[in-house]
């Protein structure tokens, strides 16, 4: 196990009820608050009136930015950033999935900075690969964010990374930047029960390959991070299953926001160095095409697995037996792997995902999807992947 240290200042209020706190989390950094959401999801589910009643009952002011989207935009940013500047908001409070809280934390960085948010991402990407040059424009402050979580899925609510799409440029970046912590969020699941099945389904997949980036490592003796993330994939498993069935199960949701939160946290993190191959590939072809992100990575994830199986087969045999409950029956490490793989291929069609990327997008984009892919430099942790492994993974699952 590798060296590190952890802390994470997130102030996480769990369950039933833990939304009737808004309004007192608020209150310590001000009352003039930019209100982040969707588009119709917590209008129609009651969540919208729930929050402006919190709010008007504090005497909290909000100024409002409807219409973020699957695969937030930079535009959208923007327009945040601009309304932070001119109305002198004290505090962004994000309702709704992870482009909510990811747009929310773009904002915060960009409502402190005199360059466009845009650069920073570049910047943060050219540093990342080692690049030389003057890439000054990181922000070294935000303005504080709070996050009400209405979909088990990315766990950005409890991290200090965004990621963000620029449709001009068709490029989807990302920013890792601790300034950007939430102050306070809120996992209640009372609030998932009206998710369309799909979308429970694909927030099931996110968690999950947030756990397998950390997860399928060479980093040597990592028994007890294996053993928290096996029961992290188990639990996701058997919760998902139930949600799916039926997203009112508060139980089964709190599972999965619990896990979800953990999942993409520091605490995943420790101890070992994930590659997160596997979401730059999926972040160019979202950028291009737009596809969910739990979609698009389920896709990616079965190409991934399949290719780098044969560089660590004895991990790949390790999950396959752990999770799986696969018994080895004299078979190799790889047998026994890639089984463990087609198990998991199998449990994400049983939710209706669908593994074939041209159901999802048109496959002639995959050379463009390489090349972006890897214009920073080779990506991955376990093996560098190069412009032509991208292309022979994303080649596997058509």
């Amino acid at each position: 196990m590798d060296n590190f240290i952890y802390s994470n200042p997130v102030k996480l209020l769990f369950g039933k009820g833990q939304l009737d706190q808004l309004a007192q989390e608020i209150l310590p950094f001000g009352n003039r608050v930019l209100l982040i959401y969707g588009r119709n999801h917590i209008k129609t589910t009651g969540i919208y009136d729930r929050v402006i009643k919190l709010l008007k009952e504090a005497k909290i002011d909000w100024i409002e930015l409807e219409g973020v989207e699957s695969n937030p935009k930079v535009d959208l940013v923007r327009k945040g950033i601009r309304i932070c500047k001119d109305e002198k908001i004290d505090f962004i409070l994000a309702v709704g999935g992870g482009s909510c809280s990811d747009t929310a934390k773009a904002i915060s960085m960009g409502a402190m900075v005199d360059y466009d948010i845009w650069e920073a991402y570049e910047d943060f990407h050219n540093v990342l690969h080692g690049n030389k040059g003057d890439f000054t424009h990181i922000p070294a402050k935000a303005l504080p964010i709070g996050v009400v979580m209405t979909k088990a899925a990315t766990g950005s609510e409890f991290d200090y990374t965004t990621v963000l799409s620029n449709r001009e440029t068709s490029e989807k970046l990302m920013i890792i930047n601790k300034v950007m912590y939430p102050k306070f969020s809120i996992d209640d699941p009372e609030l998932m029960g009206t998710l369309p099945p799909e979308q429970v389904a694909y927030g099931v997949a996110d968690i999950m390959t947030h756990i397998f980036e950390q997860y399928f490592t060479s980093t040597p003796h990592i028994l007890s991070l294996d053993r928290t993330k096996e029961g992290f994939l188990k639990t996701v498993m058997e919760a998902g299953v139930r949600a799916w069935k039926n997203p009112q199960d508060d139980q089964a949701q709190g599972d999965l926001l619990y896990v979800a939160a953990w999942a993409c946290s520091d605490f995943s993190m420790t101890g070992t160095l994930g590659g997160w191959d596997s979401h730059m590939i999926e972040h160019e072809i979202t950028a291009i095409s737009d596809v969910n992100h739990g979609l698009g990575m389920a896709i990616v994830y079965i190409g991934w697995m399949k290719f780098m199986v044969h560089e660590i087969p004895a991990k790949f045999a390790h999950y396959a037996e752990q999770v799986w409950g696969i018994n080895r029956k004299g078979r190799s490490d790889l047998e026994v792997g890639m089984e463990g793989i087609e198990r998991t291929a199998e449990f994400w069609k049983s939710l209706g995902i669908p593994l074939n990327l041209k159901k999802v997008v048109d496959p002639s984009i995959i050379s463009q999807v390489a090349k972006q892919t890897v214009r920073f430099g080779p990506i991955g942790v376990v093996k560098p992947l190069h412009e032509n492994d991208v292309r022979q993974i994303l080649e596997s699952v058509i």
